[in-house]
């Protein structure tokens, strides 16, 4: 019998096989990694809307400042947001706005009957606070999954 030398074609074949199936694992993996990609960046657009929102509200000063909440399906639409995303997986995201602002007068009265925020100068209890808490959540689908944030800030 006389040597065989080189490869076999079922030898090639098993190769390709196998190199198919590395390939088919690493575009796997690279789907899942532009698809966390698109998860950061629409968390990151997610909370540029809800400083924005901050900003403008802390913008009007203390007294333009009204208590209550506002949706983006309760009518405000200039909380409503929508955003393209274009790259290897393009999609479309909507954001849904609240803002919720309160006013610290039940605070206020608490402090008040226990004396805790007094005038350094008359002792007197203060009869104002100076503050606003401004609560905003932003909320999107993505991925058949809600996905929310939520920023806080006091405005003085």
């Amino acid at each position: 019998m006389s040597k065989k030398s080189g490869f076999g074609l079922i030898e090639v074949m098993a190769a390709a096989v196998v190199l198919g199936f590395l390939l088919i694992g690493l575009n796997f993996l690279q789907l899942g990694n532009r698809e966390s990609i698109l998860r950061i960046r629409v968390r990151d657009a997610a909370n540029n809307i809800a400083q924005d929102v901050i900003d403008s509200i802390a913008v009007q000063g203390l007294a333009g400042i009204q208590p209550g909440t506002r949706s983006c399906s309760g009518g405000a639409d200039d909380l409503c947001r929508s955003l393209d995303f274009e790259g290897a997986i393009s999609t479309k995201v909507d954001f849904d706005v609240e803002v919720t602002v309160s006013d610290s007068d039940a605070d206020y009265q608490t402090a008040k009957s226990e004396s805790k925020y007094v005038d350094i100068f008359t002792g007197e209890p203060h009869t104002h606070i100076f503050a606003k808490n401004i609560d905003v959540t932003v909320r999107w689908q993505f991925k058949k999954s809600q996905q929310s944030i939520n920023l806080s800030t006091v405005v003085r």
